[in-house]
């Protein structure tokens, strides 16, 4: 007995410490995928934001598929074979819808809000799974959860300055809709990963949210404000957009995403919410030392809550000898 909850308790910890690194992860990618936005506008132009938007989604994740299917022979083998075959790319599916509804949900409302407001509404991700979380499992969340959600949200919001929250518009509506995409993705995530293997359903994901990019440019095409080929191509082909593209379809998808659907299983999806909100602060401090960004006293405010939700959900969440309450795979 002592053996398998101190195999449980070292297994949670390698959860903890990788969950962690997608966050530090994702900070970094916010200046990556800022500079490509840059890049984006100085070659397409302006009222073609959402077109290379949706050409980045797809040419990152048509990548990250090639290379997760390339190293990784097991998601291969799962996502093109075997007895889970429609389980795996459903599953897949699923996140890919979501993944993609939250990234251009969000995308569109920044359109119309500060960065420090959608910082604050998008992080409302964690008190919404929550109570998502609740009612799905027909029971409270923990005390110390619960805490560390109301902290890191609090953080989350601060980091980059107060939010000046006077009106709701349609770009507000839409950033908190991103933010309820997002929840709802990573109890997918909890979900999906414990019925059906990990990379293989990474695999799909990849394909899916590819598939979706790709549409979604398409669609743009149509209403006139799409991409032509040889605008694609000089784009793809850019230095500054090249770059940050690697960089996020390497560390920012096939890492940090497998990672999420390896390891997120492990822990309460209440407190994985919690180790993601730490992606601010992160973003905050990369901007920093790139030039891109100023320290302000609301980065060490923000910092100091988010820093306390997670203390509070990792020495308090889990009571000594108990193992995070896991749902058996059907």
């Amino acid at each position: 007995m002592d053996a398998l909850r101190g195999t449980a308790k070292s297994m949670r910890t390698r959860a903890t410490l990788a969950l962690f690194a997608v966050s530090v992860i994702w900070g970094f990618t916010f200046l990556w995928m800022k500079e490509a936005v840059v890049a984006a506008e100085r070659i397409a132009g302006p009222g073609r934001e959402l077109a290379t938007s949706a050409a980045f989604l797809a040419v990152r994740f048509t990548l990250a598929a090639v290379i997760l299917a390339l190293c990784a022979p097991a998601a291969r083998r799962g996502a093109f074979a075997g007895d889970a075959l429609a389980a795996v790319w459903r599953g897949g599916a699923w996140l890919a819808f979501l993944l993609v509804a939250g990234f251009v949900l969000q995308m569109v409302g920044l359109a119309e809000v500060s960065p420090a407001v959608s910082a604050f509404l998008t992080s409302l991700y964690v008190l919404f799974l929550v109570v998502l979380a609740a009612c799905v499992h027909r029971r409270l969340p923990r005390a110390a959860f619960a805490l560390g959600a109301l902290l890191a949200t609090a953080g989350a919001a601060l980091v980059r300055g107060r939010p000046e929250l006077t009106e709701w518009r349609t770009g507000e509506v839409l950033t908190v809709l991103a933010s309820l995409a997002f929840a709802v993705h990573i109890l997918a995530t909890d979900r999906v990963t414990k019925r059906v293997p990990a990379m293989p359903v990474t695999l799909s994901m990849f394909v899916c949210v590819a598939a979706g990019g790709a549409a979604l440019l398409g669609f743009e095409g149509l209403c006139g404000r799409g991409l032509s080929p040889k605008l694609l191509l000089e784009l793809t082909i850019d230095r500054q957009f090249l770059a940050p593209l690697l960089l996020t379809t390497v560390l920012g998808t096939v890492v940090a995403l497998s990672f999420m659907n390896l390891y997120q299983r492990e822990v309460d999806p209440v407190r994985a919410a919690i180790l993601y909100a730490l992606e601010p602060i992160w973003a905050a401090i990369v901007g920093i030392a790139a030039g891109a960004d100023a320290f302000t006293p609301w980065l060490a405010v923000g910092g100091a809550l988010l820093l306390a939700g997670n203390l509070v959900a990792e020495f308090l969440g889990t009571p000594r000898g108990e193992t995070a309450p896991r749902e058996i795979a059907g």
